[in-house]
Parts: C-alpha cells; structure tokens; sequence
C-alpha cells in the first residue's frame, strides 16, 4: 500500500489552518465566540488564538478544575480518541508540533532529549493543569504555555487592532513583564526545537501526557516484525527520538507512522477479517 505518512506534513498544515481559521476576526477585533468554540480539538490549540475556530483540551479542562467541576464531555471525547488512535492526533494534527517537526529540519548539530525528562509532562499536567487551578481559581498552564505564547499572545500584541466598538486598541496597555518572560520562555523553546527532536512533546506537553496513557490499549497500533534486521531505519526516522524496536507502542510514541517506511514495521488494526489484520501504510 502507499505509505500515508508521506502525505503527514499537508495533513498537519490542513489541521493548522482548518482550527485556525476564524476570518471574522479582522471584522469583530475580538476572541472568536461563535458556537464552534465550545467543541475541543484533541490536540493543543489556544483558544484566545485570534483565528481559533476550536477550544484547547486543556485550557477547557483548567477552567472546569478552577470552577471545580468535572468536564465530562471533554473527558469523553478524550477518552475515545485516546481508545481509538492513541497518541495520533499529536503526530497529525497538532499545529505546535508541526511547528517543531518544522524547525528540527534546519540544519544545526542534533542533541537527544533526555530521557529522564519525559515524566515531567505528567508533573505539568497534575500541577499546572489541574492542582493549581483547582487551589486558586485562575489557569495557571495557560500563562506558561509557549503554544499559546506563539498563536495568541504574540499576534495580538504585534497586531493590537482598535476596537471597532470604541475606537481605542484592544490592548490599551504596553505589554509588561508577564508577556516578555513567556516570549524568553518560547525563544528557548524555539532554538531547542531546532537542536532536539519534539521536546515540547516529550517533556512538557500534558495533552501528550493525557493521550499517552492509552498508547498501550488503542485500537491502532504498530508491530515490529519478529525478522527485523536491525536496520536502524525507523529509528532515524522517529520524530520523538524512539529506539523504534524497543519502544514500540510506549507512552511516547505519537502514531506519526514515519516507522513504517522500513518494511519491518507495521500497523494493526482489529476491524478487519481474521483476528488482527495488519497492513504497512
């Protein structure tokens, strides 16, 4: 079969414009509130974005710890993307990963993210996402979030139009010390980007964190061949820096199928005939 992860990149751009692509705004100089705004999308996607057509997952699910209650559509859906696909919609969809998969192509010299750096998604997810929204009231991931830095806070201050109510700039005020600290924090995420395969994704992300956890038990899933010669191919070419044959199916792997280039990898879906049928994409 032809192999889909070649056509990766348009889909992850088609992904980025799709969710981002509220036009009104240059009418209404405001946050699209429009109905579409109260679905998520699984995968980070700032909501005070100006062109956001979508929620982000997680600043959904900061706001219900802060106003303490339980999400239970979010929660949901999560949960049967994560049964369905895994960690897909990372590897797909995500525009802040399609920036990452973007800027590591600049040639410069290459270093591993440490290993021992890839449970702290799950501390940014229990800290800043639900523990200290649930304590103070306020969305405390969205103030350090450099996605949101990127597609929101930047291009409302670079562009601050008036208001076409007023007269007067949206943003009345010169950006303070909260918003160059978040830009520092994204410039040193941008050099990484390009020195490091998806940092952000292994050790930062908790909407990684939430996906990851139903890696093991997806529906879709891959499957090293027992005659694997050891060929090193996938793992060059695994956008997470996975030692492929090892690492198959781990929390970490965001379903991107780039593995299943070398003919030793496969997917395995259980919706066809027979007891698990598998095809190389």
């Amino acid at each position: 079969m032809m192999n889909l992860s070649r056509f990766r990149p348009l889909i992850q751009l088609a992904s980025s414009v799709f969710t981002n692509g509220y036009a009104g705004v240059f009418v209404t100089r405001a946050v699209n509130d429009n109905p579409l705004k109260g679905l998520c999308v699984p995968y980070l996607n700032c909501y005070a974005c100006p062109s956001a057509l979508f929620s982000c997952p997680i600043g959904t699910l900061q706001h219900f710890m802060a106003i303490r209650s339980i999400p239970f559509l979010l929660l949901g859906m999560l949960g049967a993307v994560g049964l369905a696909i895994g960690r897909m919609p990372c590897g797909w969809a995500c525009p802040f990963g399609f920036v990452q998969d973007l800027l590591h192509k600049i040639p410069s010299p290459k270093f591993a993210v440490p290993r021992f750096l890839r449970p702290f998604k799950y501390a940014f997810l229990l800290i800043f996402v639900l523990l200290l929204p649930f304590l103070t009231g306020d969305n405390w991931f969205s103030k350090i979030c450099p996605a949101g830095t990127l597609l929101a806070a930047i291009p409302w201050v670079v562009w601050n139009p008036a208001s076409p109510e007023t007269g007067l700039p949206v943003l009345p005020n010169p950006p303070g010390l909260q918003f160059l600290a978040v830009v520092a924090s994204l410039c040193g995420f941008l050099v990484w980007f390009v020195l490091s395969k998806r940092p952000f994704c292994q050790a930062v992300c908790p909407m990684g964190a939430i996906l990851s956890l139903f890696n093991r038990t997806s529906l879709i899933r891959l499957e090293v061949a027992e005659n694997c010669d050891a060929c090193n191919f996938c793992n060059v070419n695994c956008p997470m820096g996975l030692t492929v044959p090892l690492e198959i199916n781990s929390r970490e792997c965001i379903r991107c199928l780039e593995c299943t280039r070398c003919g030793h990898v496969k997917i395995t879906y259980p919706f066809a005939s027979g007891d698990l049928c598998d095809e190389r994409l």
